[in-house]
């Protein structure tokens, strides 16, 4: 069989890595880089990565120009609906960045051209490729941590302006009327909401049940960058993830699952887990190889198949449905890390800490024709 062809499409930011990578993969011969589309000019560097790639600004015309096997995406969020269903149309299976689409109209839409055209689309969300999070659903699945009471998630980063400067959608609510949702929650803790929404056993594809909500942000920008959600999730299991971007000490960030008989601690970002019998580190599978595995008929599926997102993107879209987030100012915050912690950890949005600057009026949203 011959090495499918794959055009990338986004090489600038996060882009680059996947480049490298791609770039990486084509010289082992598991690939050929048949295309690279950007809007903006690319440097020494990654031209020649690109190697003897197809150039083009235009990410649609070179797609159909080139035919590839496979399209990874790499583009900012409210631009993957319409570029993924080209992409699919065009008879290329995808390995699209997280998040998969800033809405659930969004993602249904991606769903059914999927469906129509019977494309394989891989997820990005690289943290469930690690080997730690394999382990952490294997220990679930046999018992080891008990009845599942309980998941946190907490993030503590910190991103300064020239992160919410960065491009022309970063910090952004929506452009001209298209959302973005561009936001702590929903990209850069994204994994976080992700794994713990999946952990209990309802792997992301069911629908949550009810999440709460108080967002903030300390900067000019729109979006929030601290924020905490309380979710149910399909088996009921009551999820609390806390994160800010306003962290002037990082820590990285974790999941944690809390059993009758075992606590789990996941570092995702370090393929680590920690639990009462000491602490494991574990190996990483990169997504594109796994889809490329899958295409060769090596594996049953994607790791992250699109349909297993519908949990996640029900937070984001609660998340957009969510009042503006409450300006705060970033001086007001006392011991946010251990306040991040202790909420995630107890259950208890920012707003129900007792913090003074958390003031966010309570908002709850509930999908349609669920019962909460």
């Amino acid at each position: 069989m011959s090495a499918p062809r794959v055009v990338l499409v986004g090489a600038h930011g996060h882009g680059r890595g996947h480049l490298e990578a791609i770039a990486r993969l084509h010289a082992a011969g598991r690939l050929r880089l048949a295309g690279v589309a950007d809007p903006r000019p690319l440097d020494p560097g990654q031209r020649a990565l690109a190697g003897d790639a197809a150039l083009s600004p235009d990410a649609t015309e070179l797609i159909q120009a080139v035919a590839p096997d496979v399209v990874v995406l790499v583009t900012p969020v409210h631009t993957h609906v319409e570029l993924a269903e080209a992409a699919m149309r065009a008879g290329a299976h995808l390995l699209l960045e997280k998040p998969p689409a800033p809405t659930l109209a969004g993602l249904g839409r991606l769903l059914t051209v999927q469906r129509e055209t019977g494309r394989v689309v891989q997820v990005g969300f690289q943290a469930f490729g690690s080997g730690a999070v394999t382990e952490l659903r294997r220990r679930i699945a046999d018992g080891e941590l008990g009845e599942i009471h309980a998941i946190g998630g907490t993030g503590l980063w910190w991103r300064g302006e020239a992160y919410w400067n960065r491009s022309g959608w970063a910090g952004r609510r929506s452009i001209d009327g298209v959302p973005v949702n561009d936001g702590a929650l929903t990209n850069p803790f994204a994994h976080a909401v992700a794994l713990a929404v999946a952990l209990d056993g309802s792997g992301g594809a069911e629908p949550v049940r009810r999440v709460e909500l108080d967002t903030y942000r300390t900067r000019a920008s729109e979006a929030h960058d601290t924020a905490s959600a309380r979710i149910v999730t399909a088996r009921r299991t009551p999820v609390t993830v806390a994160a800010t971007l306003c962290a002037e000490t990082e820590t990285e960030p974790t999941v944690t699952v809390y059993g009758s008989r075992d606590t789990a601690e996941l570092h995702y970002t370090e393929d680590r887990l920690v639990t009462a019998t000491g602490a494991t580190r574990h190996g990483r599978t990169d997504l594109l190889e796994d889809l490329l595995d899958h295409l060769a008929g090596a594996s049953a599926g994607p790791l992250v198949p699109l349909a297993d997102t519908l949990a996640f993107t029900q937070v984001a879209e609660a998340v957009l449905a969510a009042p503006a987030p409450t300006a705060v100012d970033q001086e007001a915050f006392d011991d946010l890390p251990g306040l991040t912690r202790r909420a995630a950890a107890t259950g208890r949005l920012y707003r129900e800490t007792g913090a003074r600057w958390a003031t966010a009026a309570p908002f709850t949203w509930t999908p349609e024709g669920t019962t909460a």
